[in-house]
């Protein structure tokens, strides 16, 4: 009974590390944007509607008024981050899931 109530106390401190890891991703994922690029994200998010879907940039980018460059960026910045996962698919606009639950 000792080795299984320490083993579920192990499990449970190791959900709260990685809980404390994700949160510490995604604050430094967001304090890494310009203002321009956490507008973009704004926008992005409102556009998918989801955790996950397809993004066209350069229809983001001409509604918002702001350059395709911009949104990549911000894209790009969230992906290092381990926040989000994209996929180019080319002409069709770019596949974006969110990896992170507390985003």
């Amino acid at each position: 009974a000792t080795v299984i109530g320490m083993e579920i106390l192990r499990e449970k401190h190791n959900e709260v590390e990685q809980e404390a890891r994700d949160k510490a991703a995604i604050s430094m994922a967001i304090n890494s944007l310009s203002y321009s690029e956490s507008e973009a994200i704004e926008h992005i998010f409102e556009e998918l509607g989801g955790k996950e879907g397809l993004l066209i940039a350069s229809k983001v980018a001409d509604r918002v008024g702001i350059t395709r460059s911009v949104i990549v960026n911000a894209l790009r910045k969230l992906e290092s981050a381990g926040v989000i996962e994209s996929r180019s698919l080319g002409m069709k606009g770019t596949f974006i899931k969110v990896k992170k639950d507390k985003f």
